[in-house]
């Protein structure tokens, strides 16, 4: 088996601030780069690279991270190097775990280049107080960078400046003036339009209808043709997205229309990537920062006519075991889960785009539960088929290895005979054996003939790969074994469900996330070795 070496490079948005160039991501690169090409040991060894840009070094919630330690995990990764401890992560209670006990015991070796710490110099011995002491000072020393970027935000909110990724719809950042919002004069319009139809008398639904009816485009459909969406991670579900009356209010309600920036309406939970509302009285706002674009009267007499917020008569909760999951089969946007005497699943996009054929009926929740069920019930009673299966085509497998292995020690040997041939029809040519026609004719023949054997010997070996034998442990069968039992979704079940799909007519077609893996492990199963494809176990 071939060793891989991981390179983990990571930078985080204080890090750039602070330091530019020299924790940047092309300068880690080089360096371990450099590092890998002056040590031999590492020549034959398998080079990958992951690169977390913009994630805090606090904790390992980072997905380059994620992938590289998961595949340290199931023996993929034999060794990972770092610039410095502090690349790795500045946790030094999680960073000593990793060095002290899960790296030792996976045999996984560590090596940080501008510490010269590698842990196969220390084998047999804990990292030493060095290590521990340095990665404490790296947490020390994120806390304080974090305090200090926080109160430079803080000081920007005061001033005025717009510190959000994006610049609201109808408004772009000043390419001029940093943190400056200025008017977009192809999409201010639309907001202006908003407010014209809000108060001439229409409800924010029907606005959300006419914009659809005249094919407006949304603020997330914008992005997308900008291709700014994905610097947010916001997709849309469907091919095409629609104006609603959340997206419609959310206008409505935004003062920074009136040319009026608010900042620290939410704030980051210390030392995590989650963070949580501020309450309105502590937001920072600041009047007359850009050009409104509408002015202060128009905003405020909209906001007289504006239901407060969570005065609505639509009863909705949105905690469920399928979040996210549930969509309508005919439009393919996701279903809102709404609350009656029973929880029930309604599709909205009818509400706002006429023309759509959707779901009509009311989808109740206990009613998908027991679908879900009955699906996972089914999925386990293949696993029953399919490993007794296995067995056979495992058999059917080993056999053709062999086949297939006798083949080509007879094509090598015949490929050994040719080369001798060869030397000898040479040998024969000096020595005046043949004459020169003789002897071009000849070596053409066997060429054409040494070039066959080695095609055939050579696309038989990399067949040869494909077939192996499927492991009896196999993490589909042994996942579906335990589901014979199961009695009620939990939401450890509910988060191997990719997708439900709800059609009208009691039809529902139901994801899970081993789908695929089970797919192929069945056309395993059920076709002959030569048309076998290999199923990761």
């Amino acid at each position: 088996m071939e060793n891989t070496v991981a390179l983990y490079i990571r930078l985080s948005a204080a890090d750039e601030d602070r330091d530019g160039e020299s924790d940047s991501v092309v300068n880690q690169r080089d360096l371990l780069n450099n590092y890998i090409a002056s040590n031999l040991e590492f020549l034959e060894y398998n080079v990958l690279t992951f690169i977390d840009d913009g994630y805090t070094g606090t904790n390992f919630d980072r997905p380059a991270a994620k992938e590289m330690l998961e595949m340290t995990k199931c023996g993929q990764v034999q060794c990972i190097i770092v610039k410095d401890f502090s690349r790795f992560g500045r946790n030094y209670i999680e960073v000593g775990d990793y060095l002290e006990q899960i790296f030792p015991f996976l045999g996984v070796r560590f090596i940080s280049v501008n510490d010269r710490y590698d842990s196969k110099d220390n084998k047999g011995f804990t990292a030493g107080l060095d290590v521990a002491f340095k990665t404490f000072l790296h947490s020390l020393y994120s806390k304080d960078i974090s305090f200090k970027v926080k109160n430079g935000r803080r000081a920007k909110a005061e001033k005025g400046e717009h510190l959000c990724k994006l610049a609201p719809f109808g408004y772009q950042k000043s390419k001029t003036e940093k943190n400056k919002l200025i008017v977009d004069e192809e999409t201010a319009p639309v907001v202006r339009y908003i407010y014209k139809l809000f108060l001439s008398g229409l409800s924010q639904s029907e606005i959300a209808k006419r914009l659809n009816s005249e094919s407006i485009d949304t603020p997330l459909v914008h992005r997308k043709k900008k291709g700014t969406h994905e610097s947010r991670g916001w997709t849309a579900k469907a091919e095409v997205n629609y104006w609603t009356t959340s997206n419609v209010g959310k206008i409505l309600r935004d003062i920074r229309y009136a040319g009026t920036m608010v900042n620290g309406r939410r704030e980051n939970i210390a030392l995590s990537k989650k963070s949580k509302a501020v309450p309105k009285d502590e937001w920072i706002v600041v009047p007359d920062t850009h050009e409104g674009i509408v002015s202060m009267e128009t905003y405020e007499a909209a906001q007289k006519l504006l239901p407060e917020v969570g005065t609505g008569t639509c009863n909705v909760d949105n905690r469920t075991l399928f979040s996210g999951k549930v969509y309508c089969g005919h439009c393919g946007y996701a279903l809102r889960r709404m609350r009656g005497k029973y929880y029930y699943f309604t599709c909205l996009s009818q509400v706002y785009v006429s023309e759509k054929r959707c779901i009509t009926d009311r989808i109740y929740e206990h009613e998908v539960k027991e679908v879900v069920l009955a699906a996972f019930k089914k999925s386990a009673e293949l696993a029953v088929n399919v490993k007794g299966e296995v067995k056979a085509a495992n058999k059917r497998i080993k056999a053709e290895q062999a086949d297939m292995s006798a083949q080509i020690n007879k094509l090598s040997g015949k490929e050994r005979q040719l080369l001798e041939q060869k030397t000898q029809l040479f040998e024969d040519y000096a020595d005046g054996k043949l004459s020169k026609e003789q002897y071009l004719e000849s070596k053409t023949t066997l060429a054409a003939e040494l070039d066959g054997i080695i095609r055939q010997r050579t696309d038989l070996e990399k067949k040869a790969q494909d077939y192996k034998p499927v492991s009896e442990a196999n993490s589909v069968i042994s996942l579906l074994d335990k589901l014979n039992s199961i009695q009620e979704v939990t939401p450890e079940l509910a988060a191997l469900v990719k997708r439900i799909t709800i059609y009208d007519g009691e039809r529902i077609e139901i994801q899970f996330a081993f789908s695929d893996e089970l797919a192929r492990l069945n056309e395993l199963v059920n076709t002959e070795t030569n048309d076998y494809m290999e199923v990761a176990s």
